[in-house]
């Protein structure tokens, strides 16, 4: 088998994506995903399950940060797959089913209020083991909610 190209990677990323249990129970769609600038965006609707606040309907933080988590790890992954270079496919996979979250920093900026959140995530740096991702979480009048900083190993 050889590797994928750029659109069958592009589908397997997003199928990763879907089959991850957790992000089926949060509701975490993945939106778009760019190879180029190593930006990926993800969605979910707010749902009775994720509020913190039930008096004021907000976001629990704890959802916050796993979105912010999970967008920034499959964009590190991504990362790290291109920066692998010409390793074979199946080493670079075997390599990147260990990636994990070394640290993250989540800043709450605001109440998580809204109907519906996108959070997106983008590279900082890559390094040959480290991936440092930036992510960002935004309600659906485009208010900036949380940012967040984390280091992924792999």
């Amino acid at each position: 088998m050889t590797e994928p190209s750029p659109s069958e990677f592009q589908e397997l990323v997003k199928g990763f994506f879907e089959k991850i249990p957790f992000n089926q129970q949060i509701g975490l769609e993945m939106r778009s995903l760019d190879l180029e600038a190593l930006t990926l965006s993800a969605g979910f609707d707010l749902r009775p399950e994720l509020i913190g606040n039930v008096w004021k309907n907000i976001l629990h933080g704890g959802v916050i940060a796993t979105a912010l988590d999970t967008v920034g790890g499959l964009t590190a992954m991504v990362a790290a797959y291109q920066r692998m270079g010409d390793m074979h496919w199946k080493e670079k996979a075997d390599r990147l089913s260990k990636l994990g979250t070394v640290d993250m920093r989540v800043d709450y900026l605001k109440p998580g209020r809204g109907e519906h959140f996108l959070c997106e995530g983008s590279i900082l740096r890559t390094g040959n083991k480290l991936v440092v991702a930036r992510m960002e979480l935004s309600n659906d009048k485009e208010e900036l909610i949380a940012t967040g900083t984390a280091t992924f190993l792999y």
